[in-house]
């Protein structure tokens, strides 16, 4: 959920340093050496072939080495990711105290009223996005607003039941259960709802001899997503990871013959 509003800005960003960098080209033509690095740009202009040629090769090498920096940006759902499929399943009975992964149904305490639907829920996160609409009538959508509420819960699974301390949880992978449109706004919600069959990555710990799990302090994770979800991803990111690989080698090799 995050990712995807994480790549907008980084379009948003790069659009503009274009935009800048092609408005401040058309000052220097109109002002010349009244221009800051009229020197720089002047000789650019003077052996325009020369410089064409690296930026053929140094451009394409940047917006690489910018996908993989996105790809290997840290975040939670991310590490969440990762760890899940590090982690084998346990059962709630046999929990030992750490980082663990367990399965099983939700079990609503206090439920919460979501803001879209007005469904009673576990928890939920929330969106709120401006509609735009370009010349050929398609949409695009920028997030205003976003949120995550969750109250304490309860997993369940075959051995026993666990209480779940929701602060810091993210969700994780989870398809959006409503969506409305008002106006020039779309208003999204995606909830945890009472018996849905999830799979949880979180610090198993205890007070007064009462088990529970909480958000983890080292590894920052507190995740729940869907169990068969889930278990679609571990299958394909194999070929996922095969594919940026190849698809990295064969850029790097491109960009190799091209230097020479």
């Amino acid at each position: 959920m995050e990712n995807k509003n994480r790549a907008s800005k980084a379009v948003y960003v790069f659009l503009g340093v274009v935009l800048f960098c092609f408005l401040y080209f058309i000052l220097w033509l109109i002002f010349k050496e009244k221009m800051p690095l009229h020197l720089y740009l002047y000789e650019i202009s003077k052996n325009y072939d020369r410089y064409a040629e690296r930026a053929f090769v140094i451009l394409p090498l940047m917006f690489f080495v910018a996908v993989v920096i996105q790809l290997l940006r840290p975040t939670s759902a991310k590490r969440f990711l990762r760890l899940q499929s590090a982690i084998p399943t346990s059962k709630i009975k046999s929990l030992a105290k750490g980082l663990v992964e367990i399965e099983g149904a939700l079990i609503i305490r206090q439920p919460l009223i979501s803001p879209v639907d007005h469904e009673e829920c576990i928890g939920y996160y929330y969106t709120i996005e401006n509609i735009s609409q370009d010349s050929d009538g398609k949409n695009s959508y920028s997030t205003i607003h976003r949120e995550t509420q969750c109250n304490a819960f309860q997993i369940k699974d075959d051995t026993g039941i666990i209480d779940v301390i929701p602060e810091g949880i993210e969700l994780v992978l989870l398809n959006e259960t409503n969506v409305r449109s008002s106006g020039h706004k779309r208003y999204t919600e995606t909830l945890l709802k009472n018996g849905q069959k999830m799979l949880l990555v979180g610090y198993a710990d205890s007070d007064n001899g009462v088990p529970f799990i909480r958000k983890d302090d080292h590894y920052k994770v507190l995740g729940i997503t869907s169990a068969s979800g889930i278990s679609v991803w571990n299958n394909y990111q194999p070929l996922l990871r095969s594919f940026m690989f190849t698809c990295s080698a064969i850029i790097i090799i491109i960009i190799y013959i091209l230097i020479q």
